[in-house]
């Protein structure tokens, strides 16, 4: 099944302390910064075909990845492994597991980087309430670590006005 929806996306996110690839050196709490808040809705596509759910959508000016479509999935069997996917622009794929590590590559028009993603905590209510939350720390290699908080809300698409003839 395949479907229009609109996306809800809010995060938040901020400076973190540590350094995600030093294994000793696990990141515990953000440090006390300025949190940076990030609000949009924007049309998407919801796909289910009975073992994976996906959601795809393109990204925004608002977001710094203009250029990109950004698809995030999971198999019906296993809802706590979440997948982030972008493609166009900017490039990587992103695994989320409730208290694992994982590396990737984040290329972008510049160069590519080495990035690493630690998640503490993902609520995944998308198909009971169309809600996913995921709470973990990620690390572009040689830039700072951030703690982001993420929720992403599915809503209906909203049917488009018929014209008077």
């Amino acid at each position: 099944m395949l479907k229009k929806v609109r996306i809800q996306i809010e995060t938040e996110r901020r400076a973190a302390g540590g350094s995600l690839f030093a294994p000793t050196d696990e990141l515990t709490s953000a440090r006390e910064t300025e949190t940076e808040r990030i609000s949009l809705t924007v049309q998407g596509r919801w796909h289910d075909d009975g073992a994976r759910v996906s959601l795809s959508y393109r990204e925004t000016e608002l977001t710094g990845l203009e250029g990109s479509t950004t698809s995030i999935s999971y198999q019906k069997s296993d809802p706590l492994v979440i997948s982030m996917l972008r493609t166009g622009t900017v490039r990587t794929a992103l695994l989320f597991e409730e208290g694992k590590h994982h590396l990737s590559v984040y290329e972008t028009p510049i160069m590519p980087f080495e990035v690493c993603v630690f998640t503490r905590k993902i609520r995944n209510g998308l198909e009971r309430e169309g809600t996913l939350t995921l709470d973990y720390d990620i690390e572009l290699r040689g830039a700072d670590a951030e703690h982001t908080h993420f929720v992403l809300r599915v809503l209906p698409d909203f049917d488009k006005p018929q014209k008077k003839a």
